[in-house]
């Protein structure tokens, strides 16, 4: 089951729930690797590590993004609650781009839980991808995107 909600407003933001068949702990961990995005997610070509915490987990990242003619490059800043599952990004505040979400995992069982995947995106130019084949709601093309990458991983 997926529940999804998108607003038509500026910045776009769209949110989806699913059911995972793995356990938080994995799923966390494996969505909490920043640098992995590109192998997972095709709209991302790269990620590149700027900065690293002190328990090894990126901090900031460096990202090039396909658009149908050319990429757009990024940067965000990470942040990890692992008492609580979740993982939240933002791009700088000087950033002509806007990019900010946060994913969540609340176990359901020893091998399945919930994820909550929130993100939103304001960019300086026309994404035809993000308005046509992601009915504006790219939420829900990231989570499906990560849900394949989990059933090949597991």
């Amino acid at each position: 089951m997926v529940a999804a909600l998108a607003y038509a407003a500026s910045p776009l933001t769209s949110e989806v729930s699913t059911t995972l068949g793995v356990s938080a702990g994995a799923a966390y961990e494996i969505f909490s690797d920043a640098i992995e995005l590109p192998r997972w997610l095709p709209i991302v070509q790269t990620a590149r590590t700027l900065i690293r915490r002190a328990d090894g987990r990126p901090e900031r990242v460096s990202f090039t993004r396909k658009l149908e003619r050319g990429s757009l490059g990024y940067t965000l800043e990470y942040s990890y609650e692992p008492s609580m599952l979740a993982v939240a990004w933002s791009t700088p505040k000087d950033s002509n781009v806007t990019l900010t979400g946060e994913a969540r995992f609340t176990p359901l069982s020893m091998r399945a839980c919930m994820m909550r995947y929130k993100l939103e995106i304001e960019l300086p130019i026309v994404d035809d991808l993000i308005a046509g084949e992601l009915d504006c709601h790219p939420a829900s093309q990231v989570v499906s995107e990560f849900r394949e990458h989990l059933r090949r991983l597991c």
